[in-house]
C-alpha cells in the first residue's frame, strides 16, 4: 500500500506552504521525501534545481523536526555551533557571530545558552532546534509541527520568525495539524488525508469555501474536538 499518492506542489520564495491534516495523513512522510532522507518509489522531487537530498540542496535548507534530538551533554551554544560546522561554516569568529545571532533570534537567554540540553524544557528545545536550522541562513525552512510544546507567547514568537524569513525572500514548508498555526503562517496549503491531497488553495479560499467544515474536521487530531 502506497503511503502517498498523487501529491504535486511547489514552494515559492517569500511564501509559506502548509501541509495540513491529522496525524497519519502523510505530512511527515512528505517532508522526509523533500529532505531526501526517504526516497520515493515513483515520481520526481526537485529542490533548488536538482534531486532532493543532494549536498547543494541540504546547504540551502534548514529543518526543524517535531521532536528534536537532544545531545544532553552539550550546551545550547555548543549544539548550534555543531550544526553551523556541519553546514560548512568556516572561521571561528564568523561562526561564533552566527551562533550568537541565531540564539538571540529565537530568544534563548545568555544563561540558557550555557545550560546543558539535558536541563532544557520542551519549549526551550524547540527554540534551540530553530536556532540550529537558522544558523546557516537557509533559503528554505522545513518545519514539522513548529509550535509543538510552545506556550502561546512562544508560538507567536516562532511564527514571527517564519514571517521574517519570508520577508527576506525565504521559503517555508510547514507541517501542522493546528488551525491557529496554519492561519497565522501559511499563504497556501494542501490538506492531506490518507496520503492524498483532498483540498488545496490559499487559506482564505479554503476557509471561505464550501469545504471549510471539511477542512476543520480534517485538521483535528484523532479523538480531539
Amino acid at each position: 500500500m502506497a503511503a502517498l499518492r498523487g501529491i504535486d506542489f511547489e514552494v515559492h520564495a517569500g511564501e509559506c506552504l502548509g501541509l495540513l491534516g491529522p496525524n497519519g495523513s502523510g505530512k511527515s512522510t512528505t517532508i522526509k521525501i523533500v529532505l531526501g532522507t526517504l526516497l520515493p518509489t515513483d515520481g520526481d522531487v526537485v529542490v533548488f534545481g536538482g534531486p532532493a537530498g543532494r549536498r547543494a540542496a541540504r546547504a540551502r535548507t534548514g529543518y526543524v523536526p517535531e521532536e528534536a534530538r537532544r545531545f544532553g551533554a552539550l550546551t545550547g551554544r555548543e549544539t548550534v555551533d555543531l550544526f553551523a560546522r556541519l553546514q560548512g561554516s568556516r572561521g571561528r569568529a564568523e561562526r561564533r557571530r552566527r551562533v550568537e545571532e541565531a540564539l538571540a533570534v529565537v530568544g534563548l537567554t545568555t544563561r540558557a545558552r550555557g545550560q546543558r540540553l539535558a536541563t532544557y524544557s520542551r519549549g526551550m528545545a524547540r527554540r534551540l532546534a530553530m536556532a540550529a536550522a537558522w544558523v546557516h541562513a537557509p533559503d528554505l525552512l522545513v518545519l514539522d509541527e513548529p509550535t509543538s510544546g510552545l506556550d502561546p507567547l512562544g508560538s507567536e514568537e516562532m511564527l514571527q520568525l517564519l514571517d521574517a524569513h519570508k520577508k527576506r525572500g525565504g521559503a517555508v514548508l510547514l507541517s501542522t495539524h493546528d488551525r491557529v498555526t496554519a492561519g497565522w503562517a501559511c499563504d497556501r496549503a494542501i490538506v492531506l488525508a490518507a496520503g492524498e491531497v483532498v483540498l488545496q488553495g490559499t487559506l482564505d479560499e479554503l476557509l471561505a469555501g464550501d469545504d471549510s467544515p471539511s477542512l476543520i474536521g480534517l485538521m483535528r487530531r484523532p479523538g480531539h474536538a
